[in-house]
Parts: structure tokens; sequence; C-alpha cells
């Protein structure tokens, strides 16, 4: 799943909007509900993935069935981050 999620960035003085945007067939492969448990969790695997030590925060997540996605947003801060340990990514969500 996380390969067909689309990212944007947008910096700010607060740190970064982190969006994320997952096809709904994808997303629904995985999980019953649109719920701030499983954004968190995608966040925190995408972030891992991409090898990224942004602590998110302040996360929000979108259901848009006109546009057949699900999106997340995030707000990333990296001062004062110590690295990031690595955690093992459930294979469902790294590969279709």
């Amino acid at each position: 799943m996380l390969e067909s999620v689309s990212d944007r960035r947008v910096k700010h003085e607060a740190g970064y909007d982190l969006y994320l945007e997952i096809p709904e067939k994808e997303y629904l492969q995985i999980y019953e509900d649109v719920n701030n448990e499983a954004a968190e969790t995608i966040l925190k695997q995408f972030l891992q993935l991409h090898q990224d030590d942004g602590r998110p925060d302040h996360i929000e997540i979108k259901y848009d069935k006109n546009n057949h996605t699900i999106n997340i947003k995030a707000l990333l801060s990296y001062e004062g981050n110590d690295h990031t340990k690595a955690e093992t990514l459930s294979d469902y969500v790294r590969y279709e």
C-alpha cells in the first residue's frame, strides 16, 4: 500500500505540513474504517519506509469519496529530534 501513496510537504516556521493521499481501494483492503488510529499507523510506517525522522503531530484523516482517496495531513517537526529507532514494517502495508 505504501508504494501507492502520494505525498506533498509544505515548509513553514513550525516544521512541515505533510499530506498523504492514498487510493481508496488500497486503504480499504487493509483498514475497515477511516480513523485516527489507522492514520497514525500509516504515517509512522510511511516515515520509517522513507527513513524520515520527522515527528508527526496534529494528525487529521479524511475520506474523499468523490476522488476515491483517503487523505492524511500531519505536522512534522524535526528540531531536537533523536534518531528514530527502526521497526519492522508489516508485509501487508509494504506490498500490494
